[in-house]
């Protein structure tokens, strides 16, 4: 039997998991319909603006959302980017930039809220934006991390999923070393399956699914 988490909603705004049991043809029959929580990538996001709202001002953001709206989605996918980047070329992190264009920022002022939240070493101005070191951004994906594996274990704990052997890591999220490293060492008594594009095996499975229901 399968555990498949997977971060599937069309924004990874969510992480849902099913259990799935696959006899010797292939076929399919689910035993725990999908369920889940918004723990996906743009959980982390929204970790993020928070956090940027309370290092520039509300009323900073508020004027590059409502006056810059290309440049401030731009701003927003350098997180997940460099979360799936992380995940295909490396096994942390690194150093993320963050632009913050067309919008000035005071040097004086930004050093002073960089302080004051304690951020000395993780955050630092950089040309047309801000420089934010990987470990902070690792620490905006714990929560959502914890609360996925938290719910994954709830499922196993069931009777009915004694026979679960196995755990499929597919979506966005699970490009994701972080993820990865968390779902192999809670699960490690399970053989921990995770395709080469785990993104692109979410759109695979679905056509698959739709010309043949019975098929994993």
């Amino acid at each position: 039997m399968i555990l498949s988490p997977v971060s599937a909603s069309p924004a990874d705004e969510t992480m849902d998991v099913s259990v799935h049991d696959v006899d010797s043809n292939g076929a399919v029959k689910e035993l725990h319909r999908a369920s889940g929580g918004p723990w996906g990538i743009s959980c982390v996001n929204d970790i993020f603006v928070a956090w940027l709202t309370q290092l520039l001002g509300e009323d900073m953001m508020k004027n590059y959302k409502d006056g810059h709206l290309e440049e401030y989605y731009d701003m927003l996918q350098k997180i997940p980017n460099s979360i799936a980047m992380a995940g295909r070329f490396s096994t942390r992190i690194e150093s993320v930039r963050v632009p913050i264009r067309p919008i000035p920022i005071n040097q004086t002022e930004m050093a002073s809220n960089i302080q004051r939240m304690n951020l000395v070493g993780d955050v630092s101005c950089a040309p047309g934006g801000l420089k934010i070191s990987g470990q902070l951004v690792e620490s905006w994906i714990k929560e959502p991390i914890s609360n996925a594996i938290r719910h994954m274990s709830g499922i196993l704990t069931e009777p009915s999923m004694s026979g679960v052997d196995s755990v499929f890591l597919v979506g966005g999220f699970a490009e994701c070393p972080l993820v990865q490293e968390a779902v192999k060492k809670a699960f490690s008594n399970k053989r921990i399956v995770i395709p080469s594009q785990p993104r692109e095996a979410v759109l695979c499975w679905a056509v698959l699914f739709g010309r043949q229901f019975t098929a994993m």
